[in-house]
């Protein structure tokens, strides 16, 4: 085998090697994991997605585009962004599927005995 040949292989190795152990960090650690947010709705903080070209909101294209605040089971907190295609009722407690990149992604109406503890003495 040829030097150029011996060093072509061991870089090949290398870089297999380095791209096993990247995807096993980031799904051990959660990296490229989906997550899971709470928020309760306050229309006050709801806003009229306008295409007459005032205010647009790019990363929704629904009528109503929310800004609220969000925690996870954990107590981790968070400002998301969302859309909804009609004003949503006050107080209701939501839960929120968020993508790494793409942000929220889906969201449902739950119920308060739905709420992991840690949310709920934040939402609350």
């Amino acid at each position: 085998m040829s030097k150029g040949k011996a060093l072509g292989l061991a870089a090949v190795f290398v870089i297999i090697i380095l791209g096993a152990g990247f995807f096993y960090l980031g799904f051990s650690t959660n990296l490229l994991a989906n997550d899971t947010y709470y928020t309760k709705i306050d229309n006050a903080h709801a806003a009229e997605n306008d295409s007459t070209g005032d205010v647009i909101h790019l990363k929704s294209s629904e009528p109503f585009v929310y800004q609220l605040h969000a925690a996870n089971e954990d107590g981790h907190e968070i400002e998301a962004s969302f859309g909804a295609a009609h004003e949503l009722r006050q107080d209701a407690y939501l839960k929120l599927n968020l993508e790494p990149l793409r942000g929220v992604v889906h969201w449902e109406e739950v119920s308060p005995e739905d709420l992991p503890s840690k949310a709920a003495d934040i939402l609350d």
